[in-house]
């Protein structure tokens, strides 16, 4: 029987014996049974590792053609972890044929390993036969396609369209038209031709109703072509059901934290159990905490994070940074005098991260780290001793969090013109962000940096300054839309969002541009303020609750629900 299958595939053989093979899994019977199927196929240049650090190690220094990565990889990042990272330092490109070798059936696991569009999936146990003509079918129409994934390694979608169209237009192999159009589709997308790919994902779909990838790919792309209440009314469809809910709902959270409604975005990241958030969902809620002034409920939600993660030190090392610069924003909240505790606990983190062989870009994100503790303790000079080792300026490489980190610093210690310059790359790197919620939470951080160097104020103060001049004169749509302007540029200034509030108010406004008068409301709530302005805000609410059945009434084009409906005067009842 075996005799017969590798006969099957002896024509492919002698061009198999160039191709450089990984196989990444942990157990040691499994990766020897898989590096010796691929001998018996023909392949002969594989090397085989028990985690992702083995590979990327690996990967510095030799390409590879095929990579074969299980997804349970012990007490180490997952694989689907691992191939992220790869494709973010560019060591795995789209001319890289992945494929994922896993036991695991769960929806949820089966979810993440489809989000980074692997050529294939083969669970476990496989049979000797389905192995070898998965292999062999996958990388056969990899090479197919390679025309393709080399103009988009190089950035050149329009090429990759040309090459993509060319191919279906031959119809050389009918049956990866499918694959050739789902392609095209994420090409249509990187092009900004939203419409055209949501039109792919929808002809797929009335096809099957029952293709997720298909579904995602349809919300991403109306929510990027504006038609963010149609991408929201399927997400709100997906939340219905187990099996999407906790992607949906992620969605959902990420749609409003781009609205500046963290309230709203809180509601529904807590839809996802603490122990089912991924490590870029825990980032994500407590970023969307951070956002509402509330450090604590962040600290407090890594710290169950990192525990529940400590055996797998890649991850418990992560965590533990971004738990350190939980507590150093904390610190920068409070005097001189009262931030000892919060550095004390921020420096202990930094230097238990990590500690394994040098890594100059882990150096470099600590130091950083360091450096803005240095500053924040009164210590100007030990800061600028630690901006000045060597290669702390090399920052095209790193990651946004690490960047938005010298920003802060170099902006402390007056140098502008370098944060400015530095905000420029982050705001440039954040364009090569596919993970959407990696996305997000770097986006919350370059604009806090950009409101913390407050180039936009200026403008903002402006726009404020002719709202109320329109308000002055009773002109409350005028005022409105000018106190929208300011809100957009300068969203944490409180002023200008309670300005809002206000001109909606008494514009009587039940939606301005998106905001809807309660939700903004119930946002404002959540934040932290002066006592003044905490009267100011209560006063609106006393006046949208005796006013409640206007607010409450669905008009034509909007969409209140009646639960929304019957709970706005508990939405309304006051301030926290």
């Amino acid at each position: 029987m075996l005799l017969k299958i590798l006969n099957k595939y002896s024509a492919a053989t002698m061009s198999y014996n160039k191709v450089r093979v990984a196989v990444v899994e942990d157990n040691g019977m499994a990766r020897a049974n898989l590096r010796n199927h691929l001998l018996d196929m023909g392949f002969s240049l594989i090397a085989c590792f028990s985690n992702g650090r083995e590979l990327k190690a690996n990967m510095r220094s030799h390409r590879i053609d095929l990579l074969l990565m299980d997804f349970h990889l012990g007490q180490n990042k997952n694989g689907v972890e691992v191939v992220q990272e790869l494709q973010k330092q560019g060591l795995i490109t789209h001319t890289t044929c992945v494929m994922f070798v896993t036991s695991d059936r769960m929806p949820l696991i089966i979810g993440q390993i489809v989000d980074v569009h692997p050529e294939a999936l083969v669970i476990k146990p496989y049979t000797i036969r389905n192995l070898m003509k998965n292999i062999s079918s996958c990388f056969n129409s990899h090479r197919y396609m390679m025309p393709v994934y080399k103009a988009m390694d190089q950035n050149d979608n329009d090429q990759a369209l040309e090459e993509i169209d060319r191919l279906l237009e031959e119809n050389a192999q009918p049956r990866l038209k499918g694959p050739l159009i789902k392609l095209r589709a994420r090409i249509l997308t990187k092009l900004d031709r939203y419409s055209e790919a949501a039109q792919h994902y929808k002809d797929i779909l009335q096809r099957s109703s029952k293709v997720i990838w298909a579904k995602w790919g349809l919300i991403q792309n109306l929510h990027l072509d504006g038609l963010v209440d149609e991408s929201e009314d399927l997400l709100n469809e997906l939340t219905r059901s187990q099996l999407t809910n906790g992607k949906a709902c992620e969605w959902l959270a990420r749609i409003s934290v781009s609205k500046n409604q963290f309230s709203k975005a809180e509601e529904y990241i807590l839809q996802i159990r603490d122990g089912e958030l991924s490590i870029a969902a825990t980032k994500l809620k407590a970023h969307i905490y951070q956002a509402q002034q509330r450090g604590d409920e962040a600290i407090s939600l890594l710290e169950k994070k990192r525990e529940s993660n400590r055996s797998i030190r890649e991850r418990f090392d992560e965590i533990s940074l971004d738990l350190a610069r939980c507590y150093i924003a904390e610190a920068e909240t409070k005097p001189l005098l009262e931030r000892a505790n919060d550095l004390h606990t921020a420096k202990i983190l930094i230097s238990g991260a990590g500690r394994k062989p040098a890594d100059a870009s882990l150096s470099m994100r600590k130091d950083y780290m360091y450096a803005m503790a240095a500053y924040l303790e009164g210590d100007p000079q030990k800061c600028k001793e630690l901006l000045s080792k060597p290669g702390m300026d090399e920052l095209e490489h790193a990651d946004i969090s690490t960047i938005t980190d010298a920003v802060n610093v170099w902006r402390n210690i007056g140098d502008k013109d370098k944060a400015k310059k530095l905000l420029r790359l982050s705001t440039e790197k954040l364009k090569g962000i596919e993970e959407s919620n990696e996305k997000t939470v770097a986006g919350m951080l370059i604009t806090a940096s950009e409101d913390a160097i407050g180039e936009k104020k200026p403008q903002a103060l402006d726009l404020n300054k002719t709202g109320l001049q329109h308000y002055t004169a009773k002109d409350y749509q005028k005022a409105t839309e000018q106190f929208y302007q300011a809100y957009q540029l300068f969203p944490r200034e409180l002023a200008f969002s309670l300005n809002l509030l206000q001109g909606m108010v008494d514009a009587q406004i039940i939606d301005f541009k998106g905001i809807r008068t309660l939700d903004f409301l119930a946002e404002l709530q959540n934040r932290k303020m002066t006592l003044v302005n905490k009267r100011r805000c209560q006063e609106l609410a006393k006046r949208i609750e005796h006013n409640k059945e206007f607010y409450g009434v669905k008009k034509e084009g909007q969409k209140e629900t009646q639960q929304q409906i019957s709970n706005a005067p508990n939405r309304l009842a006051g301030t926290k």
